[in-house]
């Protein structure tokens, strides 16, 4: 199947065109910045129609991935989000139904449930499941909600499924920051390509017309762990991994910042066959084997 992957010199598009072709797909990579890359690769501006249709040639399916993020909140404006995500949104979509594609993936975050974060008391913690309100808190989150809309729109319309990720962060980061995030909403960039590739065969299979799912680190919280993931989440992580707290104040980890959310991995799993595989516990593996690493100062998160 030739697929297409938008913003593909981005961390998703890169990981993601080698699962492609090792599946027997054709990826067909478009990005404003050629790269070296032995697949197919298209120059273009997701803003610009005429570049994503010249894009979109012979195209089967969709990974649309073309964004700026949230950590480009402090040094872009609310129209250069407006542009590229929605613009390049609706110029994807517009193009992908003219082509007449089988299905598209959709690019989103956990930045639109905004304000559902917010937990209710000091002592509790919120479980981020798909069917809480989507009430984002700033632009990146507002284009993302809408972006998931127009995939709802252009189903309805044209009768293309499409399936909207929920990822958490997955930027490349120091081994120690990195594990440390998984605790609070982080992924592994091979979980978000598993995610991926789980929602293409969903959808080529006809298994679903929409739907959305989050994509982070699995965690074994439950509400009930509220009054201590708020309180002490170092003390409280010893409960779920015996021995890490010790470990962590070993390698120079004095306190965890309260958590306030986590996020069930209930829906992707039973409704697309995959739970992401990386998580705190194997990391907490690998620490203790690297015995030359330890915590930044200050504590590694946020």
């Amino acid at each position: 199947m030739r697929v297409l992957v938008t913003g593909a010199g981005g961390t998703l598009g890169r990981a993601l065109a080698p699962a492609l072709a090792e599946a027997g797909h054709e990826p067909v990579l478009f990005d404003v910045k050629p790269f070296d890359t032995p697949h197919a690769f298209v120059e273009g501006d997701i803003r610009a129609r005429q570049d994503v249709r010249r894009a979109m040639d012979r195209i089967e399916f969709v990974v649309h991935g073309a964004a700026i993020h949230g950590i480009h909140l402090r040094d872009h404006t609310a129209q250069q989000f407006y542009e590229l995500n929605l613009t390049g949104t609706f110029n994807t979509w517009e193009a992908a139904a003219e082509a007449g594609v089988r299905g598209l993936v959709f690019s989103s975050t956990m930045g639109v449930y905004g304000d559902s974060r917010r937990p209710s008391a000091d002592d509790a913690v919120v479980a981020l499941r798909e069917d809480l309100p989507l009430q984002p808190a700033d632009i990146y989150a507002l284009t993302k909600v809408a972006g998931e809309e127009m995939c709802r729109y252009y189903g309805r319309q044209h009768g293309i499924p499409s399936i909207a990720l929920r990822y958490g962060m997955f930027v490349p980061e120091p081994f120690f920051r990195y594990g440390i995030r998984l605790l609070y909403g982080g992924v592994d960039t091979d979980d978000v390509v598993g995610s991926v590739m789980a929602a293409v065969q969903a959808l080529v299979d006809g298994r679903t017309a929409w739907d959305a799912f989050n994509v982070e680190s699995p965690v074994p919280f439950t509400e009930e762990d509220g009054p201590q993931l708020r309180s002490d989440p170092l003390a409280l992580i010893d409960k779920y991994w015996p021995g890490a707290r010790e470990l962590l104040l070993e390698r120079g980890v004095e306190r965890l910042t309260p958590i306030q959310e986590f996020y069930p991995m209930a829906a992707i799993e039973q409704r697309l066959g995959y739970r992401p595989r990386c998580n705190f516990e194997q990391w907490l593996e690998e620490l203790r084997s690297r015995s030359e690493e330890r915590s930044e100062k200050p504590v590694p998160w946020p």
